[in-house]
């Protein structure tokens, strides 16, 4: 990706920020909304997610739904499971330590989600971190509603400017 190219993009993603048919919070519900989707714990599900609250909410922003979701990728889905694991153990006031030492990671596969089996053992494998997880997960779910939406609506409102001051007419 060249400079020309970022430089693109961000007068782009600008000009769509500050499109005045869009109003500024509804971006930022728009974002907030996908942004809170993506720390579900429930992973395979963020997509049918924001499908759903974008067909039964009409004015949210699709393409800011989707960005704010998709924050959750196979880039950042470790260090973002980890945090939902790890703040889920420091609620339920186990501290930082995760004890991994009982999951055989290599033994996943299609049997661990497929068969009545596989998912018996896995489920067996993560309990120690499972709860911590889920606990995490939808708590954190749950913050980055205002923080999602605080951020873009303070984003949406700067890339927009100040708002004109009406003039007064002269010879009123």
């Amino acid at each position: 990706m060249t400079h020309h190219d970022k430089t693109h993009i961000w007068a782009r993603t600008k000009r769509f920020l500050a499109d005045p048919d869009l109003e500024p919070h509804h971006l930022a519900w728009s974002f907030a909304l996908g942004f809170a989707i993506a720390w579900n714990p429930l992973l395979g599900t963020h997509t049918g997610l924001v499908v759903l609250f974008c067909a039964l909410a009409k004015k949210l922003h699709r393409p800011l739904a989707f960005m704010g979701a998709f924050t959750n990728n196979p880039w950042t889905m470790v260090p973002m499971a980890t945090g939902s694991a790890l703040f889920g153990n420091v609620l339920l006031g186990r501290g930082l330590h995760l004890d991994l030492s009982g999951v055989d990671w290599k033994s996943f596969g299609w049997q661990s989600f497929t068969t009545r089996e596989g998912f018996e053992a896995a489920a067996a494998m993560l309990k120690p971190i499972l709860v911590p997880y889920l606990l995490g997960g939808f708590v954190l779910s749950a913050l980055a509603i205002p923080v999602g939406y605080f951020l873009m609506l303070r984003l949406a409102h700067r890339l927009r400017g100040p708002k004109p001051v009406p003039t007064p007419l002269s010879g009123d």
